[in-house]
């Protein structure tokens, strides 16, 4: 057990990749309190029990075999799991292979203030999509991705972003008279692309932001998308590229060029580097 440099908690069984179970769990108490696990399990079982949260995850891989709310299911890979706090379940592997998963656990006070900004009006009563688990691939799709960013992102701004719209897709797609569309509302988004353009190196929360524009968050990330084509996280990791390459160019090194450009480390750097460039930092340099 470990504490990243991120200050959450992270626990791993067993090394990526090497056929055994892995389990990686992050806790976030500056956003909503959430926590995110992300895990392969050939052999785990569980016995049955509850969580005070509520439980939101995607089946990635594999088949998982778990009873809640009365029957058994197998769950396979592109299912999307959504749990009520106080909803009894258990199970283990649905074949030998196993199942590979990523879950999401909000509390109920952050789930509550989340309801509240994506609806503006304050919920009642305990959210339900009305069933546990739903066969939605694409969905299971846009969920990982998600997922994978509010686990492993070192950017607030990511994290937040990512967020708001994993909940918002779930929303969307499984109670959509829970969430209405989003106002269009007057927004000062080139107020907001100035912020951010002028605090590249900062880590910027999507909180600042909703500041600037005078929108709520889920708006906020709308107007901006519509405005640039870009979500804010995407455009800000962009300029902090262009600054990288600027630092390269001027003779730092690639990890004094991501620590001063606000990169959580060099290798957080290198991977949205070569996302956008198609070159490796060091070949960029050598070039």
């Amino acid at each position: 057990m470990t504490v990243s440099s991120e200050g959450s908690l992270v626990v791993q069984k067993m090394q990526p990749h090497s056929g055994k179970e892995e389990v990686s769990l992050r806790a976030r108490p500056d956003l909503y309190g959430i926590e995110t696990l992300s895990a392969r399990y050939l052999k785990q079982t569980f016995k049955p029990h509850a969580h005070d949260e509520y439980l939101f995850g995607v089946i990635d891989s594999g088949v998982h075999a778990v009873w809640c709310r009365g029957e058994m299911h197998q769950v396979p890979r592109g299912s999307v799991v959504t749990m009520r706090p106080g909803d009894i379940h258990h199970g283990g592997a649905g074949s030998e292979t196993g199942w590979r998963q990523r879950m999401l656990y909000i509390p109920e006070a952050g789930m509550r203030a989340i309801l509240q900004e994506i609806t503006g009006r304050a919920p009642t009563g305990t959210l339900d999509f009305g069933a546990a688990f739903h066969a939605r691939p694409d969905l299971a799709q846009r969920f990982s991705a998600l997922h994978d960013a509010l686990h492993l992102s070192g950017q607030r701004l990511s994290r937040d972003v990512a967020l708001e719209m994993l909940l918002g897709a779930l929303l969307h797609e499984l109670a959509p008279e829970v969430a209405p569309p989003a106002r269009q509302g007057a927004a000062r988004i080139a107020d907001v692309i100035d912020y951010l353009d002028s605090h590249v190196e900062e880590d910027v929360s999507l909180e600042d932001l909703c500041q600037i524009s005078g929108l709520r968050r889920r708006q906020t990330i709308a107007a901006f998308r519509r405005a640039t084509g870009l979500p804010p996280h995407a455009w800000h990791l962009q300029r902090k590229v262009l600054l990288v390459k600027r630092l390269l160019r001027e003779g730092l090194s690639p990890a004094a060029a991501a620590a001063q450009a606000g990169f959580a480390d060099q290798s957080h750097m290198g991977r949205h580097f070569r996302a956008i460039t198609g070159i490796t930092p060091g070949a960029f340099a050598r070039g």
